[in-house]
């Protein structure tokens, strides 16, 4: 199992996932529009946390991260059955490019974002978004992913290939 090439890189996209629970995607720096105090928020597991520690818009991405990161540990535990541990891992790379969609979608409209934020505070607000760690960790994720899927293929044409010797 663990000497295949694949679940090496099943399993450092599982790691990377459960990375992201401990590192924000977004730093969020928000002022009032008349240029008032500078507050920052992050953009993490339990969503947009302000740095007291009070959540200002919640997003449970704490569950999505977790259900990717098991998606990913049940392709590895499939090692016996390849076609299905294909299968799997390819819906594991859909998720992954849809849940990185939704992330620049929400990065891109910082309307969604000042929605939230302004609904808290009460009042207008001036935003800038910065990308953080977590943000650049979701990028290697997909490439492992796709490593897999190319490792797990290339398995299947082998033992094809022998059954035809057979």
């Amino acid at each position: 199992m663990i000497q295949r090439v694949q679940t090496i890189y099943l399993l450092l996209a599982l790691v990377l996932m459960l990375l992201l629970l401990f590192f924000p995607i977004f730093t969020i720096d928000y002022s009032s529009a008349d240029g008032g105090i500078l507050k920052t928020a992050f953009l993490n597991g339990k969503g947009l946390v302000d740095t007291s520690g009070s959540v200002l818009a919640p997003l449970p991405l704490t569950y999505f991260y977790i259900s990717l990161s098991s998606l990913s540990l049940v392709c590895i535990l499939f090692f016996k059955k390849r076609p299905r541990q294909l299968l799997l891992t390819r819906f594991n790379l859909i998720l992954h490019l849809l849940f990185i969609a939704g992330i620049y979608a929400i990065y891109f409209s910082e309307s969604l974002i000042k929605k939230g934020v302004q609904e808290t505070a009460g009042e207008t607000l001036t935003i800038q978004l910065f990308l953080d760690t977590g943000f650049f960790l979701i990028i290697p994720t997909v490439a492992f992913i796709w490593l897999a899927i190319r490792g797990i293929k290339r398995d299947e044409m082998l033992v094809n290939s022998l059954d035809r010797l057979r």
